[in-house]
């Protein structure tokens, strides 16, 4: 009887063969996946953040805001303490969108739309009862081959909507 230990080239070759038949489906189908994520979490993150500068403003009775930056994708919400000092600020929440997330938008419009503060920086100013007293408008987001929106109205409210290919509809 001969004693076999190991395996043979062949087996070998056979087995890597199949292993990175497998990684690269895998990697294929994950990455869209990956991106699209990246991109409902950016949403949630924008939506949160406009909710999160009202529900501020409201219980600290005083003026807060939502900024983003359209450059660097950083998101904040800032306690203006004082509006006519902008070196008291409280930072209240800070948020840097993924790189794989842009401001971008699918028909040719202005991805941001909310008040312009400095350069590549737009903010949304939330007075003490909730409602948007600067800023109304939206954030346009594009990643994982897909488009989103956050609107904000000028009562404070919050919707999301997808783009279709065609035209934008609720939901994100």
């Amino acid at each position: 009887m001969i004693d076999e230990r190991g395996m043979s080239l062949a087996e070998v070759v056979i087995v890597l063969l199949l292993a990175s038949m497998v990684i690269t489906v895998a990697v294929t189908y994950a990455l869209p996946w990956l991106g699209r994520e990246e991109m409902r979490s950016a949403v949630y993150q924008i939506q949160t953040h406009f909710q999160l500068a009202r529900v501020h403003a409201i219980s600290r009775n005083r003026s807060c805001r939502f900024t983003v930056d359209g450059a660097t994708g950083r998101v904040q919400v800032l306690d203006l303490n004082d509006p006519a000092v902008s070196t008291d600020d409280i930072v209240l929440a800070d948020y840097t969108l993924p790189s794989t997330v842009k401001f971008e938008s699918p028909d040719a419009s202005t991805p941001i739309t909310l008040t312009t503060l400095s350069g590549s920086s737009y903010g949304a100013t939330f007075a003490s009862d909730g409602r948007v007293t600067a800023g109304a408008g939206q954030v346009v987001l594009h990643g994982g081959e897909r488009y989103d929106r956050v609107l904000l109205y000028g009562a404070g409210g919050v919707r999301t909507e997808h783009w279709d290919g065609g035209t934008w509809s609720a939901g994100s």
